[in-house]
Formats: structure tokens, sequence, C-alpha cells
């Protein structure tokens, strides 16, 4: 079966992929906006590979997203495979759009923060091992609301007995545990914590990505340019949710969260995105979790939660990770360091440097 690279031309036939596992169908616009990525286009690295049969219809395909890092004065790049599908027909596809995609050459390494429990054991012949080391099967949840997640425990059990019946009870209402958000206001956050608009046309962010940078760890790009760029996903549904913390006029922390719905039949969640903070900047994380929790209640979310925790954001978060609940128990992040990749320890990433921020399934408005 020919594997050959997609472009947003072939949105509709990514489209029928992505629909037949109930993913949310990228536009042709959204597929756009991932090309012009300004990492893989110094890379002019494919967009993605599709694997068809022999009448050109669409039977797998894998998304390639490129992220730029910054060490000091080097800037290194990384691989995240993305949107994964592999239809019936086109079983045993799976490796050989992996393989594909760890074939580039220029990267430091390979990775995926977003492995299901079935996926785990498919990385790991691929040589990628569950990491973080010590975080790695890690997910936190502060949940918020107890009815939304007990109707969608409800909708589950009946799913898991009679899917047909499950289906037809849908079929005919509206998707059920949709949200009703009310914006997030200035009043609604602790002292210390600010709103971000357009942080990329702030002297201030560029003073904090700056001051970031020179901490000394290898860290995703957030520089204004990459802010822009990552930030103008046209294919979102809702407006994100971004905060800084601040010590007078300046920077020390920011966190960004997108409201997400994961199924149908799942409540509407808020997923912090990415989420930060100087060295010695006291009580930045504590104050952004809390208007977070705040952001996550003005949009009438179920729960707040972290898909991917590193050991130092787990340390930061302090008795906020005493009091989340644990989710997850697999090793979903998994890497592969090519042999001259700076020490891995110098990383300690967020769901930022994956494919969080773009591939969440959106909560209002769908797509």
């Amino acid at each position: 079966m020919p594997v050959r690279p997609f472009t947003p031309e072939d949105a509709e036939a990514l489209a029928v992929l992505h629909r037949s596992v109930g993913w949310s169908a990228r536009s042709e616009a959204g597929w756009r906006w991932l090309s012009e990525d300004p990492a893989r286009q110094r890379l002019d690295a494919p967009l993605g590979w599709i694997a068809e049969n022999e009448q050109g219809e669409p039977m797998a395909c894998l998304g390639n997203f490129i992220q730029t890092f910054r060490l000091g004065d080097r800037t290194l790049y990384g691989g995240t495979g993305h949107s994964i599908i592999v239809s019936p027909a086109g079983r045993g596809m799976a490796p050989t759009l992996i393989r594909t995609l760890m074939d580039q050459k220029g990267m430091f390494g390979f990775y995926t923060f977003n492995a299901n429990s079935r996926a785990a054991p498919l990385y790991r012949r691929h040589r990628l091992k569950p990491w973080p080391t010590h975080t790695h099967a890690l997910k936190l949840a502060w949940p918020l609301r107890r009815g939304p997640r007990a109707v969608s425990r409800v909708l589950r059990l009946i799913d898991h007995r009679s899917p047909a019946l499950l289906a037809q009870v849908l079929a005919r209402m509206p998707e059920p545990l949709m949200p009703h958000p009310k914006a997030l206001r200035a009043q609604d956050l602790p002292g210390g914590v600010a709103m971000l608009e357009a942080p990329w046309e702030m002297p201030a962010w560029d003073v904090y990505w700056r001051a970031c940078v020179a901490e000394g760890r290898l860290l995703a790009d957030r520089s204004p340019e990459m802010l822009r760029h990552r930030l103008g996903n046209p294919d979102r549904t809702s407006p994100p949710v971004l905060l800084a913390a601040v010590e007078g006029e300046t920077i020390v922390g920011h966190a960004w969260a997108e409201l997400a719905k994961p199924s149908v039949i799942d409540p509407p969640v808020l997923e912090i995105i990415d989420l930060m903070a100087l060295e010695g900047a006291a009580g930045a994380i504590d104050r952004l979790m809390a208007a977070l929790v705040a952001a996550a209640r003005r949009l009438d979310t179920a729960k707040l939660r972290l898909h991917l925790v590193s050991p130092r954001l787990l340390d930061q978060l302090g008795p906020w990770a005493d009091r989340a609940r644990r989710e997850g128990g697999w090793g979903h992040a998994h890497a592969r360091f090519e042999p001259d990749a700076p020490d891995p320890d110098l990383w300690q990433p967020t769901p930022y440097d994956g494919d969080y921020s773009f591939c969440l399934r959106p909560a209002t408005g769908g797509r």
C-alpha cells in the first residue's frame, strides 16, 4: 500500500479517516495553517503522510509536527506524530507510517505525548521509551462539577452494554453535556494574574521569553513569532485562556488552556496546554492554578486537567498536585533521543511541546 506526503488539498480524504474514528475533521484552512508553521517551513518537512489503496482511497494517515527548541543560543528540532489513524482495511500500516516519520533527519529526537493504552506497546517497538522517566504515566485532574461527570459515567455504561442503544439515543438529541460558557473577566482572577491578549505584540512577553531561555533549559519555542502562529488555529471554536503571572509590569509565568470535550459522551474540560514560571518566581504557579480553576468554572467545565506533567512542574505544583486526581496510569508519553541529543533532563515539557494545542476536540461549535 503506497505511502505519500499529504497537503492541505487532501483535507477531505483526511476528514474521511478522522470521522471514521469519531475524531473532529480538520478543515483545509486548518491543514494550511499547520503547513505554515515556521519550524516545518524551515526544514521543508512533510505535513504528514497518507496511505492509499489501489483505488486512491485513504486507508491510514499520520500528521508530522515539527517543534523548534531553544537551548541557549542553539536551535534544535524535534518531531512528533499526531492524528495517526488506521482504518480496518489499512491494518498493519501504522509501523510503516511511524518509521517514515522517524526517518527524518535533523531532529534531536522523536516523541508522542498522547498515546492510549493500546498504542503504547506499538511505540515501544520503535525504540520510543516512556518519558519523562518518573512522570510519563501521570495525568492530573481537578474535578469541579459532579453532575456532568455522573451523567457521563451513565452514558459510558450504556455504551459498554449496548453501543447500538446509545447510538439511537444520541441520534435523536443534540450532543449531551455541552457547556454554557461565560466570558472570563479580570475580576475573576486572583491578584498577580492578568489576562494576556496578543502576547506576541507585548515587549514584556519578549523579555519574559528571553529570561526563560537564559535559564539554560531545553525549551520548546515560545518566541513572539512562534506564539503568533500557534494561537492562530482557524479551527478553534472558542477563545483560548491566556494568563500571565506578573510582578509589577514583569511577566514571571504564564498559562494557556483550551475548552475541550474529549468525546460526544464526555463532559467539557478545561485542558491546560502550557504552564510555566521562571526560577525563583515564588507563588507564580500557585496563582496561575487558582486562575485556571476560576476560568474552568466560568467556562462551565466539569474539571481542569493537565495531560503531561514534567518532574519540574510536579514539584512546582506543590499542594495542587497532592489534591489532584490521577488519571491515565499507562505510559502515554514516549520519546526517542538521537545519539547527539542534549541531556534529556534539560527538557521539562508541557503539553505545548506536543500536539495538544491543535488536536483537542472542541467543546463548542464542533467541526
